[in-house]
């Protein structure tokens, strides 16, 4: 059940790319002859998804020196473990006896992806099943999610029920439909993200933080002399906002301005002094102006409650920022792995997505391909064109 899991894994992320794949958890799941076989599978499958967390705590926190490399690769084969028993115990406790009607299996894996999926589990709520509605019912937002969970309560069910199966049936007629309906959504014209190998930004003098202006400055400046009225910067680009840096970008904020162009930079901005409390925020200048706060700082490495240090959670409420008329929704780093935070999308319907993501410590390994995934889903289900900014 651990290989099995595993497998559906590597096949549904990457270096697999078939999310339709994440039916056959549910389905597999509910031949398990036990609670121990069903915790296994579902272990076997947040291990191998989540597979990059020992080496990117080590990379994390050795690079800012908070532990040696040996404490954060310990800390994150911890944390690798935990991750995967929290996310698979409520598909454990909600497999129901063999002998169990159809309808019990159905409502217990509903219920199973909906925990691993929203708040207080889905902090945590990476590689959720929900991710099979994007695979079947692009476009169709809120509905669509819907329909996704109740094909996976028709996947645990299947075997049990005649009406499961016609169901079933119907939920395949519907996607084609869908996928058949379904338009690649166009960015707006010279709207561009700007990719950065910059790697990880060392903040401990002026000097280096006033080299890193420059190049920022440099390459924004390209890509506005090539023809862009808004260009998108990384996640954290210029760190911690500071009096010196805003003084460093007045000119450049006001040449932008009467340009009629728009910026829209990832950084930080001090919320109080003592305990230090930060926001991971985008900041829109220039032509429109406006301010989104990460709703879900990483836990551990940015969100530390009680801690002297932690960046704060910023607001669900948060409305669409109109940026060159159009209407955008935000989705900040950590963020991109979630559901929850982009309940908003599921509803309404925006004119743009953008992504600002901060990659320095896990570009190479197999979680930035399936944090890109994650995003790329959601935008799919919603039918919103994105735009993604990743340093690397």
């Amino acid at each position: 059940m651990i290989a099995t899991g595993a497998l559906l894994a590597l096949s549904a992320w990457y270096p697999g790319h078939q999310q339709i794949l994440l039916l056959l958890l549910p389905a597999v799941w509910s031949r398990a002859r036990g609670r121990a076989s069903a915790l296994a599978l579902w272990m076997g499958y947040y291990l191998a998804g989540g597979r990059d967390i020992p080496l990117v705590c080590m990379r994390f926190f050795s690079g800012y020196g908070e532990l040696t490399r040996y404490e954060a690769f310990t800390l994150g084969l911890l944390f690798w473990s935990a991750q995967a028993c929290v996310l698979a115990t409520p598909w454990a406790l909600l497999k129901p006896q063999s002998n169990a009607s159809a309808a019990s299996y159905a409502f217990c894996a509903a219920s199973a992806t909906v925990l691993v999926t929203v708040p207080p589990l889905g902090i945590i709520g990476w590689l959720s099943p929900a991710y099979v509605a994007s695979a079947l019912f692009p476009g169709w937002k809120a509905p669509g999610l819907i329909l996704g969970l109740t094909a996976i309560a028709c996947a645990a069910s299947f075997w049990r029920c005649r009406f499961a199966r016609q169901l079933t049936t119907l939920l395949l007629i519907l996607s084609a439909v869908a996928q058949s309906l379904a338009s690649l959504p166009v960015v707006p014209s010279r709207w561009v993200a700007l990719d950065t190998r910059f790697g990880r930004f060392d903040q401990s003098s002026y000097a280096f933080i006033y080299a890193r202006t420059q190049l920022v400055e440099a390459i924004t400046q390209r890509a506005f002399t090539a023809g862009a009225t808004v260009v998108v910067l990384p996640e954290e680009i210029v760190g911690l906002w500071r009096p010196a840096l805003a003084y460093w970008w007045r000119k450049d904020l006001q040449a932008l301005a009467a340009e009629n162009r728009t910026l829209i930079i990832g950084l930080d901005l001090t919320v109080s002094g003592k305990p230090f409390r930060y926001t991971d925020s985008a900041l829109i200048v220039g032509a429109s102006h406006g301010r989104i706060d990460s709703r879900q700082p990483v836990p551990a490495a940015l969100w530390r409650p009680g801690a002297a240090v932690s960046a704060i959670r910023g607001s669900l409420m948060q409305p669409y920022l109109t940026v060159d008329g159009k209407r955008v929704a935000f989705s900040m780093c950590y963020e991109d792995l979630l559901w929850w935070p982009h309940w908003r999308m599921l509803l309404q319907s925006p004119d743009v997505l953008i992504s600002l993501s901060n990659g320095w410590f896990d570009s190479d390994l197999a979680l930035a391909h399936i944090q890109r995934q994650s995003i790329a889903g959601i935008a799919h289900l919603s039918g919103t064109p994105m735009l993604r900014a990743v340093n690397r």
